[in-house]
């Protein structure tokens, strides 16, 4: 009598997938602000003195090229939590791709293990 579920296995790997794919999923659904670009800290000051305190920018590629913009002390926080959210965003759409590319791969196999 044959097997009535020949690829037990990939069919476990790709429930897993779905979990781990729902949960990147959800994550990436949350309501955030985000700012493209990175928090650069510079020390330069007029005429080439360095100054006493950093100053910071927010750096970001446009049209190929990199382009500061100041972000003023008061703003500081809320700007390195809009960046540190926009990478995290980035990582979690980097996970995501890749685990729809896992689950893509395994729905071949099973049709392969069970066509055969």
């Amino acid at each position: 009598m044959p097997d009535p579920d020949p690829c037990p296995e990939l069919r476990a790997q790709i429930r897993m997938l779905q979990v781990q794919r729902r949960s990147v999923e959800s994550k990436l659904l949350q309501p955030q602000a985000m700012r493209a670009g990175s928090m650069v800290e510079r020390h330069l000051g007029a005429r080439g003195a360095a100054r006493t305190r950093p100053a910071y920018y927010v750096s970001r590629s446009l049209q190929g090229r990199s382009k500061l913009t100041y972000v003023r002390k008061e703003e500081l926080a809320a700007v390195q939590q809009q960046c540190a959210a926009y990478r995290a965003f980035q990582q979690n759409l980097k996970i995501w791709r890749q685990l729809a590319a896992a689950l893509d791969q395994r729905w071949k196999q099973l049709q392969r293990c069970q066509s055969g």
